[in-house]
């Protein structure tokens, strides 16, 4: 995938036309390519001041796009240009010889610009017209079918290569390859005459926001099947399951129904009653804290195997506790409404069989909805048996396929680096995933204090920042590099420093920005769920830190 600058179309650009384009420049596949959107250019050769619709910089050059969308016509030689809504516009240019006079336009500025630098001071130069919503057929004089795009294209890399071959034979004879430092030196020269480049802050912020409305379209369909007694939610990381889980909640608490909400992680218990706590007729807790409520936990035991106490012994003690009560005591302790978010965690026979009893009407009868994803178990071998004992009640299915969490780059890098598919569809563009490797446990230290520098240059909250590492902080490389965080779930040490967690900690939680380190030292058989759980716990900026041994591995 190219690096698109900005990385992601603002919501100033009102052109359809633009917007599909943007969209198939996603495919093309050229090493190291940079996509400029809206670049000015302020030394126009016959112009007070001209606009590129897309500068695509490669290792074969530096190419201009013109985007012309809807309706096209020539007549007597002025072009007409109808939109989607009919409104028509009128130009005696047209965009083939628009196309060319920006073309050598930005040529003349990066000659001015390079011309002290051997190998760029004359880059190879092409130019397209592209007409995403025709087919464009007309031959007039002006027109050039050999750098023209339209509807019946279908290979944005060969059409991109393609210009640039007819360009060569025109103009740009026997030009080298640019190199990667090539590339970037030009990128980084053109970029800054951008007519819009925020800093980080802003444009994470105004990917958010559309996260957050896609959100809303989600809670609109699981209102749509609120009317079922049983609901079943399926949806991979980021498809929005706890947003829509306290949604739901808060909705049935507000009808005045008793709703117990359930999660197996503590921190999401405690983040989800931070956000809406208070509400009466709602309690939010994590399971075993539940369980505690009805039995008084046995440290000797807990201490002895926790993994036995929580899963097998300290469920069947409540389930033996429940047995005994009376009916009016059952009633006491009775919810109308059981929403268990994680359900994947909690889908376990001894667990479910005390809960048939807390709540009203028992599984058959009661109101329950599970939001859950097979592929984030890393705590319930018996996940299957659960699932089936659930499957045995008649229940309203549904599976979430918009990831309203991550953006693209994201979700595909956290979907190839885990090897677990992310097949919802993930509309948002955002920054690059960013690979950070390290030789010594020095230089690893002085990359991450220089990321948490950049991010307060850029006004970047540290608290908008979690590590995520698969052990606790003590036998971290953070601990080792003794790099300060607020871990989660402790007290917090300072309010301008990032948080810490483990990945199994931060279940079902997300934050702005995620820094993923240690991952060398997860084991082979949690690898996949580990990745894929820790990598789409980030909405819209991830970091990768790993050593140069491992990346090596990964090649």
């Amino acid at each position: 995938m190219p690096t698109f600058i900005p990385p992601y179309l603002g919501e100033e650009i009102k052109s359809n036309a633009e917007k599909k384009m943007y969209n198939v420049l996603q495919e093309l596949d050229l090493k190291y390519a940079y996509i400029l959107h809206s670049l000015g250019l302020p030394k126009h050769n016959h112009k007070a001041y001209g606009e590129i619709d897309f500068v695509i910089v490669c290792e074969y050059g530096v190419a201009c796009l013109e985007i012309k969308g809807g309706r096209v016509e020539c007549r007597d030689g002025n072009w007409y240009f109808i939109d989607r809504y009919g409104i028509e516009r009128t130009k005696h240019e047209g965009p083939f010889a628009q196309v060319v006079g920006n073309m050598y336009s930005l040529d003349k500025i990066l000659k001015d610009k390079f011309h002290n630098s051997n190998r760029l001071s004359n880059i190879a130069m092409a130019c397209g017209v592209v007409f995403p919503d025709i087919r464009f057929e007309y031959n007039g004089q002006e027109c050039i079918p050999e750098i023209t795009f339209d509807k019946s294209t279908s290979d944005i890399t060969e059409y991109i290569k393609n210009i640039f071959g007819y360009w060569e034979k025109i103009k740009y004879k026997d030009k080298a390859k640019l190199s990667i430092q090539d590339i970037k030196n030009i990128v980084n020269f053109l970029r800054g005459d951008f007519v819009f480049v925020p800093m980080l802050s802003d444009r994470l912020n105004d990917v958010e926001r559309k996260l957050v409305r896609l959100t809303y379209e989600q809670t609109q369909l699981v209102q749509a099947l609120s009317m079922n007694a049983h609901l079943m939610i399926e949806g991979k990381a980021g498809t929005g399951k706890t947003l829509l889980a306290t949604d739901y909640a808060k909705k049935r608490a507000e009808e005045g129904k008793k709703v117990l909400y359930l999660t197996f992680n503590k921190n999401l218990s405690n983040n989800v009653n931070a956000q809406i706590g208070g509400i009466e007729n709602l309690k939010v807790i994590n399971i075993h804290a539940l369980f505690g409520e009805y039995v008084q936990v046995d440290n000797e035991k807990l201490n002895a195997n926790p993994n036995k106490y929580f899963s097998e012994e300290l469920p069947e003690e409540v389930l033996d506790y429940l047995s005994v009560l009376s009916d009016s005591e059952i009633d006491q302790l009775n919810y109308d409404v059981l929403v268990m978010d994680e359900g994947q965690d909690i889908l376990k026979p001894s667990y479910l069989y005390p809960l048939d009893t807390v709540l009203k009407g028992g599984f058959d009868k009661g109101y329950w909805a599970i939001f859950y994803d097979s592929d984030q178990n890393i705590y319930n071998p018996e996940y299957d048996a659960g699932m089936e004992i659930i499957n045995g009640f008649h229940s309203a299915h549904f599976k979430l396929r918009i990831n309203c969490r991550n953006t693209i780059q994201i979700g595909t890098y956290s979907s190839l680096l885990s090897g677990i598919k992310l097949d919802e569809f993930i509309r948002e563009n955002g920054e690059e995933v960013i690979k950070l490797s390290y030789k010594t446990v020095e230089e690893c230290k002085k990359k991450i204090d220089d990321i948490l520098e950049e991010f307060k240059k850029e006004n970047v909250s540290l608290r908008d920042v979690v590590f995520l590492a698969p052990h606790r902080y003590k036998n971290s490389i953070l601990s080792e590099m003794e790099i300060e965080v607020n871990e989660l779930g402790k007290p917090e040490i300072d309010k301008n420093i990032p948080y810490f967690s483990t990945i199994q900690g931060f279940k079902g939680l997300d934050s702005k920005i995620v820094i993923l380190v240690d991952i060398e030292t997860i084991k082979p058989e949690n690898y996949s769920r580990f990745i894929y759980i820790a990598g789409t716990r980030a909405r819209t900026l991830l970091y990768v830190v790993a050593s140069d041994e491992f990346w090596n591995i990964k090649k």
